[in-house]
């Protein structure tokens, strides 16, 4: 649909559009986007459609066809089940058995437990006792079991294009490796690896350069953090990691931070944030957010105050606040900017030493620096921030050293372990040409990716999940990485493949693992307790980094580097380009699991490829719509992509996600999307100043669930301003011709268990690990691009996206809406077979086998949260084939009808427990479900509302709880605690009809 950007801007700022909306169409009300409501799942009319074959079976391989994969060994040609003739130890038939292990994002661990049956993974857990997670987990980890099963993986090493073997591998690098040491310490030898936090890694690579000491190791990390420490030694004279206590903050003012965004530290940082918020509140004060930055993120939709303002702005932004810090007074600027600086200046200068300003790892390392010497100047350095020495290894070259040397010839021998720089690497490097300079060349990665295309030897990495190791998290604590089977391919992990190369015998995980943590003569009893304690606790304990003393910042004029010149006066169409991470697909390393390329994007709700974000002035100015095709271009190099109108984008910048424009053959990311990478700067690779835009002509709308499940005309979010005691909703029962639901109060099984949720949305970020954690519990299949585009997405849970407020800095909210288990359900009064019931504890259920796909269950649904398989998305596999799923779980078949459970699985096992010994009533906190385990603010609570001592009895009774369009007099036992703001901010909080 295409919008006049000045009429909706005029019709929000009159008053006469919602209050809260979703979208552009929404805001703009047109006959197009009521014809679309009209008909809510636009896929009805084309039931006949479906993907075409080759795309459908690349679809489906990694989901649910794990052919051929003996999960207790490795292949071994059985065609055949044998059952057990002895029975492994600790594994009981059927029973969950859990291993604690890690995570990595960038080669930063976040502590997981890992849930298996018979010997197979299932699901991602998070580890409760981990100091860094505290249970807490992300999308990327939740979908790493389905990248172990991925059948693409590399599976056996290859010698020029053909299959061959380790022995062979090894005999062909012995005498190469002599050869190099020998004539000159190992000059022409280049090693290339990811951020390494291990210390164990760390030490083998240290002991590969004692032994080869002209060695050159290089780290490729397209998303690194190597701006933060940067930043810290222009300020602070070396590098560090900045920490921040945010229970002890009164304010906090985040300059383009990412503190809540998908990466290695969000699920610990987005923890504290939470839990400092909670705090503040139970004191009767706001922990306000104040946020200013070219392109809204997780972090800026949390933002009480947020500001769009492109990158040379907001350097000024935080100069003119250095300077009134230091008594000084502002540049007058006014305009936007200087109201948002002086509200955010106010609040920093009363909270000195109890404010909190940060940056983001996307930032400049001259801004990082200026926030370092603005925190010193409010006296919050060593209060609310603190510092530990760099967590990953730093004494790596970067990526252009190794591009540089190529070039040259200096390259004899390069390894390149688990990176894949012919596809990662910045576009001004000119890396693939400068490859074809070196003679040899080893590659090793989970796939036969963009790299190993153009290598000699490609050798197969093990999954973490099958391995051995051990990483740092961000506090800088060590978590062991364990296998939880053996691997399913002949892959190897990368401290392994360095001791094929250097140890005169070859060591195997386990052993390499023990070697270096086994302390000099510990006795084996002794170590095997210690061990042992590590592996169940997932951590080592004591290793967090300690904070380290901070002297006076350098001053500005010692340390930045000058600024750059501002750009010439030109058309409109020369904008700034920011470069992000995808958020479900990263940086393109995750880009082959379904799971992540069908999650809607947080901000976005695109699917399946990405798109070029642009504000709503510059698509006014340069006449573009939705979908347009453009063109990027600087410095020669060009990128194209769909335009998308993202409100609370910076006027003339445009964001680029990367992760896209894959081309691997066959794989399922080829042909997603574009390929933002070479659009990139070595020297600046977050930033371009300046690129030209260009309209193509051309068309290609993006698949997103922006729309669908759309909810109108009613009260759906709330806010509550902080230490108000009136509740939010009427807690009175409205008046009924009906009698009382047999599991509501005064109802025949009003004394049974009350199953329950409430979702706090003061603390939902909106990051989707909930929503993954839901697809992996549950069995939930990918449908496609194709089926998304129709409308058949299957997710049993969906997270809503609001905005208030106007086009240009709105503010945003996010609402998870499940299935509300109505005690009063309008669905079973739709379904013409009964297959969808209740039960006595409350539970709306479904059964499969009698439903006939009539639909009408979803048609009286006024959440919309029932999904329906047009086809047959699981497919008819074999028996062996699904054992990779969930068996406590059914697998739907066309035609069927499916929503959340509320994990009934789990409830079922409670269940039993509570039968053994005693009957004891289930404990609160023994059931557990999916989305609540995996969220990492703990914004989820589920559990008997019928006791009264329970969590979520609690949070029921709070004041901020209400249902949504309880008005309906459905009586969800799924209800909402309304987001909190300021006093004077809570004007007329989403009036009914306010929200769209």
């Amino acid at each position: 649909m295409t919008h006049d950007i000045g009429a909706l801007r005029a019709r929000l700022a009159a008053g006469d559009g919602p209050a809260f909306w979703r979208s552009l169409d929404a805001v703009a009300d047109s006959p197009e986007f009521r014809a679309f409501l009209d008909t809510e799942y636009p896929a009805a009319a084309r039931l006949a459609a479906a993907p075409d074959r080759r795309g459908f079976l690349k679809l489906m391989a990694a989901s649910f066809a794990m052919s051929g994969l003996a999960a207790c060994g490795q292949p071994d040609g059985r065609s055949q089940e044998i059952p057990y003739v002895r029975q492994p130890e600790r594994i009981v038939p059927g029973a969950p058995l859990a291993y604690a292990s890690a995570a990595l994002v960038d080669g930063f661990a976040n502590g997981i437990t890992v849930t298996t049956r018979n010997g197979r993974p299932l699901k991602i857990e998070g580890n409760a006792e981990h100091p860094w997670s505290r249970g807490g987990t992300d999308v990327f980890a939740q979908a790493s079991v389905l990248g172990l099963y991925d059948p693409f993986r590399l599976q056996t090493p290859q010698h020029l294009g053909r299959p061959s073997s380790w022995p062979a591998f090894r005999a062909a690098m012995t005498g190469r490796f002599a050869a190099l040491k020998a004539a000159a310490g190992g000059r022409g030898l280049h090693l290339v690896t990811g951020p390494v936090t291990s210390p164990s890694l760390a030490a083998q690579i240290a002991a590969m350069r004692r032994d080869f000491p002209a060695m050159r190791w290089h780290i490729s990390a397209p998303t690194g953090r190597e701006a933060l420490y940067e930043g810290a030694r222009l300020a602070l004279g070396r590098p560090l990691e900045t920490r921040w206590r945010f229970d002890r903050a009164r304010v906090v003012v985040s300059l383009d931070g990412d503190v809540l965004d998908p990466g290695p530290g969000q699920v610990g940082q987005a923890r504290d944030w939470v839990e400092a918020r909670r705090k503040a509140a139970a004191e009767g004060r706001l922990l306000a957010l104040h946020h200013a930055g070219p392109s809204p993120n997780l972090t800026s939709a949390k933002a009480e105050s947020p500001l769009a303002i492109g990158s040379d702005g907001l350097s000024a932004l935080v100069r003119d606040l250095l300077a009134e810090a230091g008594g000084g007074t502002a540049a007058d600027r006014g305009g936007p900017a200087a109201a948002w600086r002086a509200r955010a200046f106010a609040a920093l200068d009363a909270a000195r030493g109890s404010g909190l300003v940060l940056a983001g790892t996307q930032a400049g390392p001259d801004l990082l620096a200026q926030v370092h010497r603005l925190n010193a100047a409010l006296g919050n350095t060593g209060r609310t921030v603190f510092h530990t020495a760099p967590v990953p290894v730093l004494d790596a070259e970067p990526l252009d050293a190794l591009a540089e040397a190529m070039r040259r010839g200096e390259v004899q021998l390069l390894v390149m372990l688990d990176v894949n720089p012919v596809y990662e690497a910045p576009g001004d490097l000119g890396f693939l040409e400068a490859l074809a300079r070196v003679p040899l060349k080893v590659h090793a990665g989970l796939y036969q990716d963009e790299t190993a295309f153009h290598c000699d030897w490609n050798l197969p990495l093990a999954h973490p999940l099958e391995a051995w190791g051990d990483a740092r998290s961000l506090d800088g604590t060590v978590t062991p990485i364990q296998p939880t089977i053996r691997p399913l391919y002949d892959g190897r992990s990368v401290p392994e493949i360095l001791s094929i190369l250097t140890d005169a015998e070859a060591k195997d995980g386990a052993a390499l693992f023990d070697a270096h943590w086994r302390r000099p003569g510990e006795a084996d009893a002794a170590w095997t307790a210690r061990r042992e304690a590590v592996l169940q606790a997932g951590f080592f304990p004591d290793t967090a980094l300690a904070p380290e003393t901070i002297g006076t910042p350098l001053p500005a004029a010692a340390s930045a580097r000058p600024a750059p010149a501002p750009s010439p006066a030109g058309p409109a169409r020369r904008v700034e380009v920011v470069f992000r991470p995808d958020a479900t697909v990263w940086d393109g390393s995750l880009a082959n699991l379904a799971w992540l390329q069908e999650l809607p994007k947080p901000l976005t709700k695109v699917v399946w490829g990405n798109v070029i974000a642009v504000s709503p002035g510059l698509a006014e100015r340069e006449e573009l719509r939705q979908g347009d095709v453009v063109t990027l271009e600087a410095e020669g190099r060009r990128i194209e992509g769909p335009v998308w109108i993202q409100p609370g984008q910076a006027e003339d910048a445009v964001t680029v996600s990367l992760g896209y424009g894959r081309r691997v053959p066959e794989q399922l990311a080829d042909g997603l999307g574009y390929d933002a990478y070479p659009l990139r700067r070595s020297a600046s690779p977050w930033r371009l100043a300046e690129a030209t835009l260009a309209k193509t002509g051309r068309k290609a709308p993006p698949v997103t669930t922006q729309n669908h499940g759309t909810m109108e005309g009613h009260d759906l979010v709330r806010v509550q301003p902080v230490g108000a005691a009136t509740p939010v909703a009427s807690r009175e029962a409205l008046p009924s011709l009906y009698p009382p639901a047999p599991t509501s109060p005064g109802g025949r099984y009003d004394r049974e268990r009350a199953w329950g949720m409430v979702i706090d949305l003061d603390a939902c970020i909106g990051c989707n690990a909930c929503v993954t954690a839901c697809q992996s519990e549950n069995n939930i299949p990918v449908v496609g691009k194709e089926e998304v585009a129709l409308g058949r997405w299957l997710h049993w849970l969906r997270i809503d996206r609001y905005y208030e407020g106007g086009l240009e800095d709105p503010k945003t909210h996010f609402m998870p809406v499940p299935c509300m288990h109505c005690e009063q359900a309008p669905c079973e009064v739709g379904c013409p077979v009964e297959a969808t019931v209740h039960d006595r504890e409350g539970l709306n259920l479904m059964v499969y086998n009698r439903c006939v796909g009539t639909r009408a269950c979803s048609s009286y649904c006024p959440y919309k949260v029932r999904r329906f398989n047009y086809l047959d998305y699981s497919g008819d596999t074999a028996p062996v084939q699904q054992q990779q799923r969930n068996p406590e779980v059914t697998v739907r078949a066309r035609g069927v009808m499916e929503k959340c459970t509320y994990c009934v699985q789990r409830i079922a096992a409670a269940r039993i427990d509570s039968t053994r010994g005693d009957h004891a009533p289930i404990p609160d906190g023994a059931v557990v479900t999916a989305c609540q385990g995996a969220c990492p603010t703990r914004a989820i609570t589920f559990g008997d509302l019928r006791d009264s001592g329970s969590r979520v009895a609690a949070a029921a009774a709070d004041p901020r709880n209400y249902g949504l369009l309880a008005e309906l007099n459905t009586k969800p036992r799924t209800t909402y605690l309304a987001r909190l703001v300021e006093a004077a901010s809570a004007t007329g909080a989403a009036k009914p009809g306010g929200a769209r």
